[in-house]
């Protein structure tokens, strides 16, 4: 697994583990989450216990964006460590797990409320907060 930062093993260690979807529209761009900070997110998240990660990742979907989605393909894992400034105290450590999926039809309201946007690749390379994340998108993408 490609691993980005190192683990900082003076301060408290967070292990998040989470299942993301790369969703593409006919114009090639890409759905994200965008956070008041301006940074992108793949539609996704955490895998709660006793869900698999494809469970996991459909329904975050519904939450975050109110759609169902088809997942189509399977494209990696990778994981980063870092501190964040909200959590100045804990190492982070995400995996991220990812999978090329469709858009399907609105089942629900979404239950987040950060708004969800179509954005380009350029777009994304400059403003996903995730490097992991982007590095699989980039592999996936290299695979077509």
């Amino acid at each position: 697994m490609k691993t980005f930062g190192k683990r900082n093993d003076d301060l408290n260690y967070c292990k998040r583990t989470g299942a993301y979807a790369v969703i593409q529209n006919e114009k090639g761009q890409f759905l994200c989450v965008e956070e008041v900070n301006g940074y992108l997110f793949l539609a996704g998240g955490g895998i709660e216990a006793g869900e698999t990660s494809e469970q996991a990742l459909l329904r975050e979907c519904i939450e975050e964006t109110g759609y169902k989605v088809e997942i189509v393909k399977f494209i990696g894992e990778a994981e980063r460590h870092w501190v964040s400034t909200k959590y100045p105290n804990d190492s982070q450590h995400n995996i991220g797990i990812l999978y090329a999926c469709e858009l399907l039809e609105k089942v629900a309201e979404p239950v987040e409320i950060e708004p969800m946007r179509w954005v380009s690749f350029k777009e994304l390379e400059e403003r996903l907060f995730h490097e992991h994340h982007l590095y699989l998108v980039k592999q996936y993408l290299n695979s077509l």
